[in-house]
């Protein structure tokens, strides 16, 4: 089994102390660290680079492997997705030419590629109007839709994709798991709809978010909370039936993170996995992560509270040992899927035949 967590917060001297070296190499864990551009407006140095580099040596070093995950301005986007990949495409040219400059490279790129920051912030932030609300998703259903410009972003992010790997470096898609109906239906009429094209690029690993903690109360009619490793079990299973070794699984999460609205559902307990990797296991997951590694360091929210060693060493000792265990079918669960795959056809074709 082998093992990630993702980063989003903490410096390069912050994870570079003993404490957390020695964990993350204990458990032969990979980091997807997040490199932010998000204060420099957009304007990409390679020096901006160069302690991150710096940390990645000490933790191959000791044992550890190293990850990129690239994020934009939050004006720019956050994340990469189909109206951002010139902005994106240069913020990896960047890290590439920084590889060159100090002559080291992280062992992986992770490409998180979502839904724009501001559809998300409309969409799904507390504290939006009802009315303005329904007019966001109206809005991003007949807008984002579009064939033609998802099989040119497409195309461009396989570009950059296949740069990225002719640099020795592995690339991993972050793919939200609702996408995973898409592959149930033969198509990406979901992709589209999110602007999130990333099963027809060649990634060398497929790491489906799977955030059990959240996605009940984000989507109750989709994935009961009683349904939730049910639902982790049946679409790791179609993602690893489809992508074989390449099919990744992020469990959690562990932390907030830095969308609002998630107050107190963050997994604060490392028994409150279990469920969900022994399910992702008996799918024929041979890859587990973990969103993130702030939860797993520090108790709170504001990082003010640290955990004790051994209740750290407790959140992937669950990942890697707990067993294989089936969950039992789910009804609501099973009508949920139902829905979200009959979402997955193309019923709002006319909107972009206009």
């Amino acid at each position: 089994m082998q093992l990630g967590v993702y980063c989003e917060t903490l410096t390069p001297q912050r994870l570079a102390e003993p404490d957390v070296l020695s964990l993350l190499s204990e458990f032969d864990v990979t980091l997807a660290h997040a490199i932010q551009f998000t204060h420099l407006g957009g304007d990409f140095r390679p020096e901006h680079a160069a302690r991150h580099l710096e940390f990645a040596a000490k933790l191959k070093e000791a044992g550890g492997r190293y990850a990129w995950w690239p994020l934009l301005p939050k004006a720019f986007g956050y994340w990469p997705n189909e109206r951002n990949l010139g902005a994106f495409e240069r913020l990896i040219d960047t890290l590439l030419l920084a590889c060159e400059k100090y002559g080291a490279s992280p062992d992986l790129i992770v490409f998180d590629i979502e839904t724009p920051w501001r559809q998300i912030e409309k969409i799904f932030f507390p504290g939006v109007p009802a009315l303005d609300r329904a007019l966001a998703v109206a809005k991003m259903l007949l807008g984002n839709r579009n064939p033609r410009r998802f099989a040119w972003a497409a195309g461009k992010l396989q570009e950059i994709v296949s740069r990225v790997q002719c640099a020795g470096i592995q690339t991993a898609a972050a793919a939200f798991a609702f996408l995973i109906a898409d592959l149930v239906r033969n198509g990406h009429v979901l992709q589209d709809y999110l602007e999130m094209p990333i099963f027809p690029v060649k990634f060398d690993g497929y790491n489906g978010m799977f955030y059990t903690s959240y996605v009940p109360k984000a989507a109750p009619m989709i994935v009961p909370k009683a349904g939730a490793s049910r639902f982790v079990y049946e679409y790791a299973r179609v993602l690893s039936e489809n992508f074989g070794d390449r099919a990744w699984i992020t469990l959690g999460s562990t932390w907030e993170g830095v969308i609002p609205g998630n107050e107190g559902l963050a997994y604060d307990r490392p028994a409150q996995l279990i469920a969900d990797a022994a399910a992702a296991k008996a799918a024929g997951i041979g890859h587990l992560w973990l969103y993130c590694l702030e939860g797993v360091l520090y108790k709170d929210q504001a990082l003010l509270k640290p955990r004790t060693q051994e209740e750290r060493r407790a959140f992937f000792d669950v990942l890697r040992s707990t067993p294989t265990a089936e969950p039992a079918p789910h009804s609501g669960w099973s009508r949920g899927r139902r829905r979200l795959e009959w979402a997955a056809g193309d019923w709002l074709r006319w909107s972009y035949d206009w």
